[in-house]
């Protein structure tokens, strides 16, 4: 067990808020896709293990997947990328 950086914590608030009953499998690889942008591929593995009670190393292969061999459609991408803004997200531009 790992303990969250704080750094990492505003964005773990972020998808509480967003889904508040859990990550829907429909939207788990467009979620690793839109926040890859944002975070290094530890930081994004290790804050959405801590979301989804996951283990770092498989979100870190899927998170990789989803810019590659499983990439979402564009469509869902877009839609995640949506939600999560008006759940508070901010990535850096």
């Amino acid at each position: 067990m790992f303990v969250l950086p704080d750094w990492l914590l505003p964005s773990l608030r972020v998808l509480r808020r967003a889904y508040p009953y859990g990550l829907p499998e429909t939207d788990y690889l467009p979620l690793l896709a839109v926040m890859s942008e944002d975070f290094s591929e530890r930081g994004l593995a290790r804050l959405v293990a801590e979301f989804i009670d996951g283990e770092v190393v498989v979100v870190e292969n899927d998170a990789a997947a989803a810019l590659s061999t499983r990439r979402p459609l564009p469509a869902d991408v877009e839609r995640v990328r949506a939600h999560l803004a008006a759940s508070g997200y901010e990535p850096d531009v």
